[in-house]
């Protein structure tokens, strides 16, 4: 678990045991980072880091966390849950350490952001499918894990580079429209009588 305050020193502390993390996962291409090394590297003692964080996976959940709200307030803010302003808004806040992200969207040992990811991304899509007529309950939830899940999967591959140079508005393209036919959705704006 991590802690939050709005002292002065306790974010300044904070922001260098990020940026540590951050320099340390990209120098060893690997989640394997140890309190010691952070500390060093954020020139803080021990003490200072368990003051902050329970874990060294924590400076990780806690920056999922705000960049997942972000995405979430943006979301709620616009009232509709369209997939371009999803990915945009988790490129944008991705995007000042594109490096380390890429690095952790492929990488064995960051499940735990990715499934962060997901969650939010599930969370988005459960409110907007609330509204399908019929859909309700567990096949709600499934449908929701669903689509979450394959969006996650393709943006951390595209994020990774696994599907070459393919320019993100190509991946929107592809996923606004399994997404529209999903929920019965066509080109035209009509919803189709069947699923």
């Amino acid at each position: 678990m991590y802690k939050t305050s709005h002292d002065l020193r306790f974010v300044k502390n904070r922001t260098a045991l990020r940026r540590a993390y951050i320099d340390l996962v990209q120098e060893k291409g690997s989640s394997s980072v140890t309190v010691k090394e952070l500390a060093q590297r954020a020139n803080v003692n021990r003490m200072t880091f368990y003051a902050h964080y329970d874990t060294v996976d924590d400076i990780l959940c806690e920056y999922v966390d705000e960049m997942t709200s972000a995405i979430l307030e943006n979301s709620s803010k616009s009232g509709e849950t369209d997939v371009a302003g999803l990915f945009e808004a988790a490129t944008e806040q991705m995007r000042q350490e594109i490096g380390f992200f890429r690095l952790v969207a492929k990488e064995d040992g960051f499940e735990l952001f990715r499934g962060r990811f997901r969650n939010a991304f599930r969370h988005i899509f459960k409110e907007e499918l609330m509204h399908v007529p019929g859909l309700c309950g567990t096949c709600l939830e499934l449908t929701a894990d669903m689509i979450a899940s394959g969006v996650t999967y393709a943006y951390f591959g595209w994020l990774a580079g696994e599907y070459g140079d393919l320019p993100l508005d190509e991946l929107v393209s592809h996923f606004e429209g399994m997404y529209g036919g999903l929920l019965g959705v066509y080109p035209d704006g009509q919803r189709g009588s069947g699923r």
